[in-house]
């Protein structure tokens, strides 16, 4: 929902510039993962530095492929999306689920989002992991090339307030 903009109220530049939706942080995967085989997180991708104002509600969205090794296969992966400066948990992304039926590495498309909000105002840059999720056994790769890229991107959605209920991170 967009920022309301009240009888009277001048429009300025900076509306204009900042109207929901619009881009925080970006990264672009273009080349495969290293592979992902235990419960140890792998880095994906880091995005540039954006600010993330406090009132205010963020999508973070990774579109990309994932692909496992096995035949006749379905399994979990985890995915996770942490803060650069501390390494801290911004929201988990389970069982994303990747399936082969009778070819080993397939690229399976994802499309994955949560919406969340900073408890304080902060500026830092967004890092995807992967790691397998309980119970998991494939050999993993979170796939791309410049063709096909994966990416992460992070968006203004609005204010935290028409979006009630999310996390903080």
């Amino acid at each position: 929902m967009p920022d309301p903009v009240y009888a009277g109220q001048t429009i300025d530049a900076d509306m204009l510039t900042f109207r929901a939706p619009y881009v925080v942080a970006h990264a672009s995967q273009t080349s495969n993962s290293a592979t992902i085989t235990s419960g140890t997180e792998v880095t994906i991708l880091t995005t540039t530095s954006g600010t993330f104002q406090a009132g205010r509600a963020y999508k973070f969205q990774f579109s990309g492929l994932i692909q496992h090794a096995s035949v006749n296969l379905t399994d979990l992966l985890y995915l996770r999306l942490r803060r650069g400066s501390n390494n801290g948990s911004i929201r988990d992304i389970r069982s994303v689920l990747v399936a082969n039926r009778g070819n080993a590495s397939r690229n399976i498309a994802v499309d994955q989002s949560i919406i969340a909000t900073p408890a304080a105002t902060i500026t830092d840059t967004v890092i995807l992991t992967a790691a397998w999720d309980s119970g998991s056994s494939a050999t993993f790769t979170v796939a791309a090339t410049a063709g096909t890229p994966g990416l992460l991107t992070v968006y203004d959605v609005g204010p935290a307030s028409d979006f009630p209920g999310i996390g903080t991170f």
